[in-house]
């Protein structure tokens, strides 16, 4: 028997949505391609929009109060410890404290959230075809599966996106990002700050009193090898002498868990629907992490795109457009504003970084507060209206 809806992919969006499509009372079943659940990745912001999200599909009140370190305010760094702007992030976000969690202790939380029997894992999709009555999705292990509509929700080199306008390469953005846990106490528990040099930023997220998440990014090659030792030996030697604990955060880091990746977006599509077919998160709208709004993101499309189906019960093209509509826009802008703000951070050139300094300083905080909120105190609304 087919599904009414498939979910390709068990990440945070896709679990996101076959959790709220479960609460409305939805069928909904997600293929995984790897052999067991679980997120790989270190830290991950939740804005206010991500917030509400996981409070309105029943996020457990355990999950929140382990949360002991909410943003107050976000800063702009140097290396030499100067701040160049200060915003206060509580005033933003008054009716949904925000905060950096550990990626796998959110996804855990979420799958708890599913029946084990909608979950199917080992299943990497290498193949959609549609027909009049429904979506086939074929399997790397031989097997297929058929669903009314599907949702791919299978990352940044999505095989459902590349089914739908083609496998093109993602941009890359010419900065590599090191990511990082580790045991070490820092002062300032509501602190958001950013510290930037020239074509090296990093960052300290407390995420309880004893423990921080900690990245960095460098501009280097697409690509580049490099062993764990490697990792954490370039790192200490790019950020020698850097105020704002980053060196301290990345001694008491073991380098088996330092994990690199390079930092890719797309252009915006035109629409992310074909026919019964859909995209959610980054298989639709990549992003660099920047405004630290990609899981978000994924969260917000989870739920309304979960509403949308709700709303149009057995009209999935009614249901996607309403899908689109919401959302098009808000991630268009995100993506957008990251690469923008993820090149400024990495210039290189001394009058460059110069020219940063002076300006970012000068801008009125006003108005870099005005961008920020309009990012960061974004409300997808309740799952149900």
């Amino acid at each position: 028997m087919p599904h009414a809806i498939a979910i390709v992919g068990a990440g945070i969006g896709g679990l996101t949505c076959a959790v709220a499509l479960r609460r409305l009372g939805l069928e909904a079943h997600v293929f995984e391609q790897a052999p067991e659940l679980g997120e790989v990745g270190a830290g991950i912001g939740l804005w206010r929009g991500a917030v509400r999200c996981l409070e309105e599909i029943g996020m457990g009140d355990g999950f929140w109060t382990a949360r002991v370190c909410p943003f107050e305010y976000a800063e702009i760094g140097t290396p030499d410890g100067r701040i160049l702007t200060r915003l206060d992030v509580t005033e933003m976000t008054r009716d949904a404290r925000c905060f950096v969690v550990r990626r796998a202790h959110l996804h855990a939380a979420l799958a708890a959230g599913l029946d084990p029997s909608q979950v199917t894992r080992g299943a990497r999709c290498v193949g959609v075809e549609q027909d009049a009555d429904g979506v086939t999705l074929r399997f790397a292990n031989r097997t297929e599966a058929r669903a009314r509509v599907v949702i791919g929700a299978d990352g940044l080199r999505s095989a459902v996106r590349a089914a739908l306008v083609g496998p093109r390469e993602p941009r890359y953005s010419g900065e590599t990002c090191y990511r990082g846990l580790a045991s070490f106490a820092v002062r300032e528990l509501g602190a958001l700050r950013e510290v930037q040099g020239s074509g090296l930023r990093c960052a300290v997220h407390p995420l309880d009193a004893a423990n921080v998440y900690w990245w960095a990014t460098r501009r280097t090659p697409e690509g580049r090898e490099e062993s764990q030792e490697e990792r954490k030996a370039v790192l200490e030697r790019s950020f020698r002498g850097w105020t704002f604990g980053f060196p301290e955060a990345l001694a008491a880091t073991v380098p088996d868990a330092i994990l690199k990746n390079d930092l890719y977006d797309r252009p915006a599509l035109r629409s992310w629907t074909s026919a019964r077919v859909t995209l959610l998160g980054d298989a639709a709208h990549p992003t660099t992490p920047n405004l630290g709004l990609g899981g978000c993101m994924a969260i917000e499309d989870g739920l309304v795109l979960a509403r949308a189906l709700a709303e149009n019960a057995g009209d999935h093209t009614r249901a996607f457009a309403q899908y689109e509509r919401e959302r098009m826009a808000r991630t268009t802008l995100a993506v957008r504003m990251s690469s923008t703000f993820g090149w400024l951070g990495s210039v290189t050139s001394p009058a460059a970084v110069r020219l940063r300094e002076l300006v970012t300083g000068a801008t009125p905080t006003w108005m870099m507060a005005r961008s920020f909120r309009q990012q960061v105190a974004y409300d997808p609304g309740r799952l149900r209206r």
